[in-house]
């Protein structure tokens, strides 16, 4: 309890805590978290845009991860500021958005899996692009970098991580990490939609100094709910280790940028069409 205490800077910056500029400094300092709250207020009130909804935080006593419940306007602000889809109220998109959010907001916060409210507790199963299945208890104990990074090269992502490790490794990149639904295909009881989940690269990973660029990941993910839309097996889909590339330097961003990697550049072979540059030749029908 004491080490994930310990990696909480504020209630605002629990996990990402890079710095708001890439010639800063992080955490964020109380003048600074003071700025984001009033920014995030302004924006809020100007533009009257909605600020999700993360459920099952203030309903009753929970044993917290850090000892008290997070504050999401560091988060919040990141999201409204980066966001591409503005979806209608009351929309599927903006009910799986809520969802998937408040999932993330008690695997995170939370530490009893029992108090997790958002999963099915006896059928909850998760993972990615084909990996390791976990259960319930077993996500909770290792958390989602490890479940969502499972059977990675381990000169990307290291197995045996602890849950501490995991945050521990991460935590200086950005000062937040924003996640939205762009499309949802298909309604309960097996919701599939995608998803973008951005940063700007203001910190360092592993000794690799951002520069302030847009990371954007891109990916699917199906989602089995129950009659009460609590989660029973998700199945998430993306390229992660194109990710944890370009996080160490390996790659430059802007080959995840517009989901191009995962779903290619979308133009024509030929090279005659617009801007897109000729990439080889077409192939005869």
């Amino acid at each position: 309890m004491a080490d994930a205490r310990a990696l909480a800077a504020s209630a605002a910056q629990t996990y990402s805590q890079g710095p708001l500029k890439h010639w800063m400094t992080g955490p964020l300092t109380a003048t600074q978290l003071a700025e984001v709250k009033k920014e995030f207020q302004e924006l809020k009130q100007k533009e009257g845009m909605r600020v999700p909804v993360r459920s099952h935080m203030d309903d009753e006593e929970y044993d917290w991860r850090f000892g008290a419940p997070p504050d999401y306007d560091l988060a919040n602000l990141a999201y409204l500021s980066g966001k591409t889809m503005q979806h209608a109220e009351g929309s599927l998109e903006q009910v799986v958005e809520d969802l998937v959010k408040t999932w993330e907001f008690e695997r995170s916060h939370k530490l009893d899996a029992a108090q997790h409210k958002t999963v099915d507790q006896e059928k909850f199963m998760i993972g990615h692009d084909g990996k390791k299945m976990f259960n319930n208890i077993e996500a909770n104990q290792v958390g989602n970098y490890n479940v969502l990074l499972e059977g990675v090269a381990p000169d990307l992502w290291a197995p045996g991580q602890s849950w501490h490790d995991t945050h521990q490794n991460l935590k200086d990149a950005f000062s937040a990490f924003p996640w939205e639904i762009l499309k949802v295909f298909s309604g309960p009881p097996t919701v599939a939609f995608s998803w973008r989940h951005w940063a700007h690269f203001t910190g360092t990973y592993k000794g690799n100094k951002g520069e302030g660029q847009l990371v954007e990941m891109f990916g699917f993910a199906t989602a089995t709910v129950s009659d009460t839309l609590q989660l029973q097996e998700v199945n998430v889909y993306y390229k992660p280790e194109e990710w944890l590339e370009v996080m160490q330097g390996k790659r430059p961003s802007s080959d995840m940028s517009g989901a191009k990697s995962l779903f290619g550049p979308c133009c024509p072979v030929t090279g005659l069409a617009g801007d897109c540059e000729a990439s080889g030749s077409a192939p005869h029908a």
